[in-house]
């Protein structure tokens, strides 16, 4: 495995708050990685430098992730792996449960990090349906517990906003150390990045190349990014990765192509956004 290049001006890692491990800041979102792409998805990554993959158990291809990182031979230490709990799964023991099927599925004995999807409350195998005898501050605890036991490094949550964030503290005896949430130049969410950051809860951004049809309207063929993309001659997606990366916030974009996902771990590093061209991009929200 090749390490990935690392520009001068910015660090590899964010270090996380509580514990001070180093979390990469560019991983492999799997998020629609469809079952048997996702393993080579997994492996391409692996092969360009890449050590931090993100998981969730929603994404249902954990299994597949997990053969891949036993294939790969690098070891459990080197690598940094992240998932997410779930909407049903609130109960104490929903919640032991989860995370033991999918240290299982990722063939693990620990997690770096592991994140509550999102801050609902639903009853178990439901939709939208809510528990009553749930809550997320017993998920939370619960999920402080197996901090103490050794089964989880870091603990964070996905999709809170700042309220949510601040409830949340106001009991957390061990505080979140990332926030996920989606952040692109259409959805840069400054204030909640910079209330995060203050308090110490790293940011990881999903869906960090935006959404939208590719071709028609999406930030990946934008004139403003496909510009700067020229002016450096890199990738579109490299800008918008670099974009998220100078804000200190970690990038997990999805691909399963072997060349982009090489382009993404390595490229975003070999250039840095101008003054100009992040006023441009600023335009764009």
């Amino acid at each position: 495995t090749l390490a990935a290049p690392v520009s001068g001006d910015l660090p590899q890692y964010v270090t996380l708050s509580r514990t001070g491990d180093r979390m990469p800041l560019v991983g492999l979102g799997t998020w629609e990685s469809a079952p048997g792409e996702v393993g080579g998805a997994v492996a391409a990554a692996l092969d360009a430098g890449c050590t931090h993959i993100d998981c969730a158990a929603a994404y249902r291809n954990e299994k597949e992730i997990g053969g891949a990182l036993k294939a790969s031979g690098i070891p459990r230490k080197s690598l940094f792996l992240t998932s997410k709990l779930w909407n049903d799964r609130r109960r104490p023991q929903d919640v032991r449960d989860a995370l033991d099927t999918t240290l299982s599925r990722l063939g693990t004995d620990y997690l770096d990090l592991y994140l509550v999807h999102w801050p609902v409350v639903w009853a178990k195998n439901s939709v939208m349906k809510p528990d009553g005898g749930a809550s997320l501050r017993e998920c939370w605890q619960t999920l402080e517990a197996l901090v103490d036991e050794g089964k989880v490094r870091n603990i964070g949550v996905s999709n809170m906003k700042q309220s949510e964030l601040e409830e949340l503290f106001s009991y957390a005896r061990i505080r979140p150390s990332v926030n996920q949430i989606e952040l692109h130049p259409r959805l840069p969410q400054s204030a909640l990045v910079e209330y995060c950051q203050q308090r110490q809860v790293a940011l990881t951004a999903y869906s960090p190349l935006g959404r939208g049809d590719v071709k028609k309207a999406g930030l990946l063929a934008s004139p403003t990014v496909t510009a700067i993309a020229q002016a450096h001659k890199v990738s579109t997606a490299s800008v918008l990765l670099r974009w998220n990366l100078e804000r200190n916030v970690v990038v997990i974009p999805k691909s399963v192509n072997p060349t982009r996902i090489a382009s993404n771990v390595r490229e975003p590093w070999s250039f840095a956004l101008t003054a100009e061209e992040r006023t441009a991009l600023a335009a764009l929200e």
